[in-house]
């Protein structure tokens, strides 16, 4: 059981530095626990809040939400071409950005302005 929603706890979240960064925009724990209830298949969260240094040591943009705390990039538990293929149609309308990293396997999700790369 999860302390923002049923299945998604704040320490997901949070910086994998291990700085303490969690303030993870619940708006968007919210919507991915609607994904996780439609999909019906656990996801786990790759990175989450991420603070300067670690977003610069990971690569990310220098706008990037998830210094923030309004992005989270996942994959699925169980591995499933279906289960990838749902999720994107599932998410092709999502209001925010939204990438699926096809070499890499996972799924970013933001609630910045609907965008699309």
């Amino acid at each position: 059981m999860g302390d923002i929603t049923q299945a998604f706890s704040r320490h997901e979240f949070a910086c994998k530095c291990g700085c303490g960064f969690d303030d993870i925009d619940e708006r968007l724990v919210h919507r991915l626990q609607v994904v996780r209830d439609i999909i019906k298949i656990p996801m786990i969260i790759n990175s989450g809040c991420r603070c300067v240094e670690h977003n610069k040591n990971v690569g990310g943009a220098g706008g990037s939400y998830h210094l923030i705390g309004e992005a989270a990039d996942w994959h699925f538990d169980i591995i499933g071409v279906n289960s990838y293929f749902r999720a994107c149609m599932l998410l092709r309308d999502w209001s925010g950005g939204f990438h699926y990293y096809k070499r890499q396997k996972f799924f970013h999700c933001d609630i910045g302005p609907k965008r699309r790369w």
